[in-house]
């Protein structure tokens, strides 16, 4: 391969980063951010990173972890009784059945929409859609950067907030909204970026530094034009100035290494992979804290649930998922972390979670279409309690029962954020004053524009305790 197979993918880079850069309000951006608490709440601290996986096009919980046996399901499932209440199919979840004492799930939790892109923009920004404020929200993964930021050392080049194949999602990938430029999250292609990265570049890297300094040069010439055209200019010239840094890293280069016997383990696409860099990036430890991976919509199954001969189906996404997950898990327990006697996985909470679930019945086609009345989201180390079951659905999985916490209202994914902020030691009650439009932004919000009726703002608690 020359240089010149491996220029575009690197452009594409940048291209991404400008996605998530434009949809920001840097043109409004007020500073120094107001920023003040709200009530009480005690951030536990349990975690040092988070890795959230998006489980796009939304899993069926009565079929993957809120088990419910009905005249519908296969007969070849090959379901075991973990513990009480908890049943798993073997089939679908061959490693993860064994494994189910490391997670924890929440079976209560309540969407307030059933539209994918107003669910993929929830589950991105832990805030229901409001048109009017949308580009000055931030993706919660910037408010992770923001809140980190005191803790970067000099010796972290890597974003602090990165994410797979998000551009992809319907949603696309949100920006940092009306927080400064440099906590936008930076998206990946695990298709590409494996070769673009990972063989060897020192040819390309000569190319890079060459335009780097012709492009220095231009923007010298430039100045007074590009200072005209206010902080838009110098927001994307940071940008480039952290992906030059980013690039020319010894240690960029590393994180796209795989071995074939990892690739197989986890799988050889996009979300395979992206469980891959998100390993790596934690492990390389250059300033990376949370990495968020976007698994497509591969659990849209509005059809042919069961059908083996779909292209896509529960039985091939249920190993899909299961290979990447217990590969995942493995690998960061298997690697220690910053603190004497913990593994990188107790330090790292991750979270698996759709942006709602799927109706108990199957329809005419035999599939399952958009529900918000109950669905299930897994979570595991960076503090959690694993083998507990939180909250409990009724016999088809319908209705919630018990809410698995101390509030009568169900959960929302705004409480999942909540909880992820605890874990990594973020006051999640904060509030940001003077933004751009005047409106208060709660760092979780008690308002559900979606619904209603109000939300709770706290983080679920059971979970941890």
């Amino acid at each position: 391969m020359n240089v010149n197979d491996l220029l575009p993918s690197r452009r594409d880079v940048l291209q991404w980063g400008g996605v998530a850069l434009a949809g920001t309000c840097v043109d409004g951006l007020v500073w120094p951010l107001d920023i003040r608490a709200n009530g009480i709440s005690n951030p536990r601290g349990t975690a040092r990173n988070c890795i959230f996986i998006e489980l796009g096009g939304a899993i069926s919980p009565m079929d993957c972890w809120d088990f419910k046996e009905t005249h519908w399901t296969p007969k070849d499932l090959d379901v075991t009784e973990v513990s009480k209440d908890l049943y798993i199919s073997r089939t679908l979840f061959p490693q993860l059945s064994t494994q189910m004492h490391r997670v924890a799930l929440v079976r209560s939790l309540q969407a307030p929409e059933l539209i994918h892109f107003n669910g993929q923009y929830h589950t991105q920004t832990g805030r229901s859609l409001n048109p009017a404020v949308a580009r000055e929200i931030p993706a919660f993964g910037s408010v992770i950067a923001y809140e980190l930021a005191s803790k970067r050392r000099p010796s972290d080049s890597f974003p602090t907030y990165i994410s797979t194949s998000l551009t992809k999602a319907r949603a696309g990938s949100i920006g940092a909204g009306f927080l400064p430029t440099w906590a936008t999250g930076l998206d990946l292609d695990p298709s590409t970026v494996f070769e673009a990265f990972g063989g060897n570049v020192e040819g390309v890297n000569q190319v890079l530094e060459e335009r780097w300094k012709l492009l220095s040069a231009l923007a010298k010439v430039n100045e007074g034009q590009r200072k005209a055209l206010g902080q838009r200019s110098s927001d994307y010239q940071t940008f480039y100035d952290e992906a030059h840094r980013l690039l020319t890293d010894a240690r960029w280069p590393g994180v796209f290494k795989a071995t074939e016997e990892e690739k197989q383990r986890y799988g050889t696409d996009e979300f395979g992979l992206g469980c891959i860099l998100a390993r790596n990036l934690l492990k390389t430890d250059a300033g990376t804290r949370f990495v968020y991976v976007y698994d497509g919509d591969r659990w849209d199954h509005h059809a042919g649930i069961f059908d083996r001969s779909a292209e896509w189906n529960h039985y091939r996404t249920g190993v899909r998922l299961d290979k990447a997950l217990v590969s995942l898990m493995d690998d960061l327990a298997a690697t220690a972390g910053h603190e004497a006697g913990k593994s990188l996985l107790d330090e790292t909470l991750i979270v698996a979670q759709s942006e709602f679930g799927r109706t108990p019945g199957m329809n005419p086609v035999a599939g399952r279409d958009h529900y918000k009345g109950a669905y299930t989201g897994l979570y595991a180390g960076g503090g959690v309690i694993g083998g507990r079951v939180i909250g409990k659905t009724d016999k088809d999985g319908s209705t919630c029962l018990d809410a698995g916490w101390p509030y009568k209202r169900q959960p929302f994914m705004d409480n999942t954020v909540a909880s992820i902020y605890s874990a990594l030691g973020i006051d999640w009650r904060k509030s940001v004053k003077n933004t751009p439009s005047g409106r208060e932004y709660v760092y979780v919000d008690r308002v559900n524009l979606g619904g209603a009726s109000m939300m709770v703002d706290d983080e679920i608690a059971p979970l941890f305790e």
